[in-house]
């Protein structure tokens, strides 16, 4: 590879944060033989299908690298459950596992270098209560603190007893939390009851 070809992939890649989708690369007129050349390299590193991270940048990638690849991976997957309560402030650790939800129809791939748990939801109210944010030129969705202290309930035999403990407690003393949207949704969702109980009695 050419030196100038190189560093206008470097640039590429610093412009944009370390992130890069193939279909950009292409755009610019980078080769498929340049991206597996890059590879062999370690130079870039495959995040996803089509979605790459510049190694040889030489800088950490962001604390929310994980929010970040999902994204760029599905853009219609919703970060979710313990996770987003994690981007909240519920939780002090963010957890081993990814939580991202996406509607039952969609079969997009969510295969990742990290461990994700994928939860199929019901396409009315999917798009309700959902939080973006722009990081490395990726949008980001996230769903509210109070539906995610609902699904983290849903989802509690896929969690830690403690950390749902940690969760709820939490959002007991969040100066954000809405009950009401909380029990409104969890009615919703039909577990109005257990919900209640829980954030009642922790």
């Amino acid at each position: 590879m050419l030196q100038r070809t190189y560093d206008k992939i470097y640039s590429l890649f610093e412009k944009a944060g370390g992130y890069m989708p193939t279909r950009v690369m292409i755009d610019n007129k980078v080769s498929t033989i340049h991206i597996k050349e890059l590879l062999e390299k370690g130079d870039i590193e495959k995040i996803s299908h089509g979605n790459y991270w510049g190694s040889f940048l030489k800088i950490k990638k962001p604390k929310d690298y994980k929010f970040i690849e999902a994204s760029m991976t599905n853009s219609r997957a919703v970060i979710c459950g313990p996770s987003a309560c994690y981007y909240h402030g519920l939780l002090k650790k963010e957890p081993d596992t990814l939580y991202v939800a996406t509607m039952r129809t969609d079969r997009g791939n969510m295969k990742l270098g990290f461990s994700v748990s994928r939860h199929y939801f019901s396409e009315v109210g999917f798009e309700d209560d959902i939080k973006t944010y722009i990081e490395n030129g990726v949008t980001v969705r996230v769903y509210d603190i109070d539906r995610s202290v609902v699904d983290s309930i849903r989802l509690r035999d896929t969690m830690d007893e403690k950390k749902l403990d940690e969760i709820i407690k939490a959002y007991k003393k969040s100066p954000k939390r809405d009950l009401k949207r909380c029990y409104e949704y969890a009615d919703r969702m039909r577990v109005g009851r257990i919900v209640r109980k829980m954030i009642e009695n922790t």
